[in-house]
């Protein structure tokens, strides 16, 4: 089974809720607190074994359904992307697709950063303990560019929207914690786990009959985010 990735996820709610403050603020369109209504009695009929689910369930698209035919901003912004279409096959521009680029750092490896999409320095670097906070963007922490010392190495992130991706060497013991509200992890070798507002913590590479001098811990916290921890 497919799913979205939690950043088209995070993407499509901020959307929404923008659209609604848009229409309260500035088109004072009072049937958008429907959508409230209509989310609320879905997650009702979902998350409760109610005798008439299937009734509750479309009341509730009802409801979202009339208040986003009853937006203006809404209006606006396909009439604007209408537009913009036509403008693009007037001119005959050919539709640009550019990856992302990751940003390397020597001032504590990666910064704090609200927008951003960092990573790692791509040559050998010194190893630091990386501790930092954003709010979008996705980031790369590469550990197989770097010698970690014979001691407890950590890797701390809180991020609020955006992919993390770590990577470690196959001789170093990990560690790691992450907590979301909405994510997919994957660890290792394992599976995509889908996340909602929970907590996982993983092992792996320790030895079965005594410590390690060098060990890596992974804490990444997010609202929404995808996090992957693989060996390389």
């Amino acid at each position: 089974m497919s799913y979205f990735s939690t950043n088209k996820q995070a993407f499509f709610i901020l959307s929404v809720l923008f659209l609604i403050f848009v229409e309260a603020a500035f088109f004072e369109n009072g049937s958008v607190f429907l959508i409230f209504l209509g989310i609320g009695t879905i997650y009702y009929a979902l998350k409760n074994n109610v005798k008439y689910r299937r009734s509750y369930f479309w009341t509730g698209a009802f409801l979202i359904g009339i208040s986003i035919l009853s937006m203006w901003s809404l209006r606006l912004m396909v009439f604007a992307l209408a537009v913009y279409l036509l403008l693009r096959l007037w001119k005959g521009d050919e539709w640009l697709q550019t990856a992302p680029i990751y940003q390397a750092t020597d001032k504590g490896l990666i910064q704090n950063k609200i927008l951003s999409t960092q990573s790692t320095p791509i040559e050998a670097y010194e190893w630091k303990d990386i501790h930092i906070q954003g709010f979008v963007g996705d980031i790369l922490v590469d550990t197989t560019q770097t010698v970690l010392p014979k001691k407890t190495s950590l890797v701390s992130i809180r991020q609020g929207f955006g992919k993390i991706q770590v990577v470690v060497p196959y001789e170093v013991p990990v560690r790691v914690f992450y907590s979301t509200l909405l994510g997919e992890a994957r660890f290792f070798n394992g599976d995509k786990k889908r996340i909602i507002n929970g907590t996982i913590h993983t092992e792996d590479g320790y030895p079965a009959d005594e410590g390690s001098a060098v060990e890596l811990i992974v804490s990444v916290t997010t609202w929404m985010g995808d996090v992957e921890v693989i060996r390389r």
